[in-house]
């Protein structure tokens, strides 16, 4: 048998089970994907364009009939199998396995028990078939301050104003300070948004926990604006609680837009963005939402 008829068979055997579902053009138009099973001989080439919901499949064989694997009538080809990982954020575990699953691949929960929030590969890496993606799932949200209402009343403070559209996030939290005090926190984020993103998070820090608003509203990094008769900075913050100019990033993950001042001489509050939110709305429009959000806050206590 020559070995164009061997590789004839192989991929007639290869593809005789290939069956693309009606939507799956669409797929990969959106997603830019090429689907191409190709052949390799010395002195010929074969390319047969398939979509099937794999990624590229290659087949590859060299020069004369020992070389290929082709001996006694029979043909052996080597298949290497690779597929774009699909994009699961926001999903919930279970989905994201099927979505993980019907793409050839396998998903493994490292963190949380709520919606994926990261993934390793990230979307549109190509890997082997049956490869492994870890997944990163949000911890369940606490609950620590109980039934809120419309959590705009917590830690000793009243929230009067907040930007249209945001609801409370149903969890809240509360964490003693390493040198006295206590802090709490909750978000506000659109209605049905899934469990850990948010909008807007806010923190009360009571007693000496306090303090670190106050150093931030010295530290020469930050913009300082005035909230009624109070000072407050106005800056981003980076994920290991670094300072700097508003607009600005440090480090591979976007900083946060935020605000903080002390409401009493025993209640300080920051007023956190979330950088997806801030991106959308304009640095000039951060300013301006996060200091009404601020000259809203009264004490409750």
């Amino acid at each position: 048998m020559k070995v164009e008829e061997a590789l004839t068979d192989a991929m007639a055997a290869s593809v005789a089970e290939v069956e693309a579902p009606p939507t799956l053009g669409g797929g990969v138009r959106r997603r830019h994907r090429v689907h191409v099973l190709r052949f390799r001989t010395a002195g010929a080439a074969l390319a047969v364009a398939v979509l099937a919901a794999g990624a590229p499949v290659y087949l590859a064989a060299t020069a004369g009939p020992e070389a290929a694997g082709v001996t006694s009538g029979t043909s052996t080809v080597r298949v290497v199998t690779k597929v774009a990982v699909p994009d699961v954020t926001n999903k919930t575990f279970a989905e994201a396995q099927a979505a993980l699953q019907a793409a050839g691949l396998v998903g493994e929960k490292t963190t949380g028990d709520e919606d994926v929030f990261g993934q390793d590969p990230k979307p549109g890496v190509e890997v082997e078939t049956g490869s492994t993606v870890k997944l990163y799932l949000v911890d369940k949200p606490p609950n620590a301050l109980g039934d809120l209402g419309d959590g705009r009343a917590f830690g000793g403070i009243t929230l009067g104003y907040l930007p249209d559209g945001l609801v409370w996030g149903s969890w809240s939290n509360k964490w003693p300070g390493p040198s006295g005090g206590t802090s709490y926190t909750t978000t506000f984020d659109a209605p049905d948004t899934p469990a850990g993103h948010y909008g807007i998070q806010v923190f009360v820090h009571e007693g000496e926990v306090g303090e670190r608003v106050d150093a931030a509203i010295r530290n020469e990094n930050v913009q300082t604006v005035d909230i009624g008769d109070r000072r407050a900075y106005l800056s981003s913050v980076s994920e290991g609680g670094d300072h700097s100019r508003l607009g600005t990033q440090q480090g591979a993950e976007p900083s946060t837009p935020t605000i903080g001042f002390r409401l009493t001489d025993d209640l300080a509050v920051e007023v956190a963005m979330n950088p997806e939110r801030a991106e959308k709305i304009g640095m000039d429009a951060v300013a301006a939402e996060l200091k009404k959000i601020a000259e809203g806050v009264r004490a409750s206590k």
